[in-house]
């Protein structure tokens, strides 16, 4: 078997031109040998002077004849300095536009109204598979009640029949007094009822009491209970913050003075206790926030 050539990279190949030195080679040491002829005659002190000149001479040499991992010096130095010059670290800039079509977007519903009702159709879920069973007992009361019903019926409808037989004076006099009844019973009815209702502008119910947990980073808390005691230290609601950290009671409060005493089921942050007096007037927004431990 015949021996054949090894691949070599002919699109850097040299040729050499000039005895056994390529004409890079043959450049280096015409350059830097004069240099250092040129050093050595200009520096005025002896022993400096053929040492610069020796050092001048031996780079290029070393430029010329010495590569490192198949690469000649120069390149080396060549591509030192252009990554000492060039940068390390890159930024990102977003220079895109953003799509049309997402431009100006509205939310149509508030986030808290959507997650308000979310709350309240799964805790009437809860509440309705929890009186099936009671709703049962009921109609079952009821079919009761109606048997006991039955004989005062039969009664009442008996002491009627007598009453019906006595003379017609008694009837007209009882005719007058049922329409006078009836006349005060709509009186009763038409009367119109002072209930106090809180409404927004919007014409929803306000709530009675409204607040907002946080911890010393302004940041909502979630699932933090509130228990709202009067002067004797009894419950009188329990409430707990959503995820946006907001809690409010609709239900509205006698008035007097009330403890609300804040607590985290996992233990993370600490509250005081805050006494609040409640009266007619509208209660504000109330932030309550979190003490952490250093």
């Amino acid at each position: 078997m015949e021996q054949h050539p090894i691949p070599r990279q002919i699109t850097t190949f040299e040729f050499k031109l000039i005895g056994f030195m390529t004409l890079r080679q043959f450049l280096y040491l015409v350059v830097f040998c004069p240099l250092g002829f040129i050093a050595y005659k200009i520096f005025p002190i002896p022993i400096i002077n053929f040492l610069l000149a020796i050092f001048i001479a031996l780079f290029g040499v070393a430029l010329a004849f010495i590569p490192i991992n198949d690469r000649p010096l120069d390149v080396w130095i060549k591509n030192f300095i252009r990554r000492l010059n060039s940068p390390t670290q890159y930024v990102f800039h977003k220079l895109n536009q953003p799509i049309s079509f997402l431009q100006n977007f509205i939310y149509v519903s508030d986030p808290h109204r959507v997650l308000g009702h979310i709350e309240a159709r799964e805790k009437l879920s809860a509440y309705l598979v929890k009186t099936k069973i009671t709703m049962q007992n009921n109609q079952k009361r009821q079919m009761i009640q109606n048997l006991r019903r039955q004989p005062q019926q039969t009664k009442a409808n008996n002491a009627q029949s007598a009453v019906n037989s006595q003379p017609s004076a008694i009837g007209n006099n009882q005719l007058a007094v049922g329409s006078q009844q009836s006349a005060v019973d709509n009186d009763i009815l038409l009367a119109p009822v002072n209930q106090p209702v809180v409404t927004n502008n919007t014409g929803e119910k306000a709530p009675h009491i409204i607040g907002v947990v946080k911890n010393s980073k302004q940041l909502p808390l979630p699932g933090i209970l509130i228990y709202i005691k009067d002067t004797s230290n009894n419950i009188i609601r329990l409430l707990k913050t959503n995820p946006h950290g907001v809690f409010a009671t609709f239900s509205a409060l006698a008035p007097g003075d009330y403890s609300f005493e804040i607590k985290d089921t996992n233990s993370l942050y600490f509250f005081d206790t805050i006494k609040i007096k409640v009266d007619n007037t509208p209660i504000k927004s109330i932030e309550i926030y979190s003490k952490e431990m250093i």
